[in-house]
């Protein structure tokens, strides 16, 4: 059966389950738009609460950055970030190139359906990129976000008294 709602040559019993079958999926996405919103309320406040127990941690190491093993491992960190974010800025160059061949292929479509089909598959991939790149970026964000508060709590761990 197919998944659009006609289908050429069915009969009516294939036609009611279908209907059946829409209803009951449009009744069971009915809230999918307020679950998406909740969802990401729940990551937003999330995120804001790594950051800013994350801000109290760099206010209190501030006064530790002096120290040469904490001045080494934060430039460490930042040595790891910087290497991440070229090697992604990399990839984008690559993935533009890739697009940017593509482009060029159009001219060479002889009918109005290849023409389509290269434009249709010229924004998919053009899609695809974006969502590579920004997945990846948010991806390095969290990495930053929970990599730092590990090793700045490591730090400020050892400041305190054993008990």
């Amino acid at each position: 059966m197919s998944k659009f709602p006609i289908t050429v040559g069915s009969n009516s019993i294939e036609k009611k389950e279908g209907v059946v079958a829409e209803s009951m999926a449009l009744a069971a996405n009915t809230f999918a738009p307020l679950a998406h919103a909740m969802t990401t309320q729940r990551l937003v406040q999330k995120d804001a609460t790594h950051l800013v127990n994350n801000g109290a941690m760099t206010m209190a190491l501030a006064a530790k950055l002096w120290d040469p093993v904490v001045w080494s491992e934060w430039t460490q960190l930042q040595a790891a970030i910087a290497q991440r974010l070229y090697t992604q800025n990399q990839d984008w160059h690559k993935g533009c190139a890739i697009l940017v061949e593509d482009y060029g292929q159009i001219r060479q479509a002889n009918t109005m359906s290849k023409l389509v089909e290269k434009q249709g598959n010229l924004v998919s991939q053009s899609a695809a990129l974006l969502t590579s790149q920004t997945t990846n970026f948010m991806a390095l964000l969290e990495n930053i976000d929970v990599d730092f508060g590990y090793w700045a709590s490591q730090k400020l761990r050892q400041d305190q008294p054993a008990r």
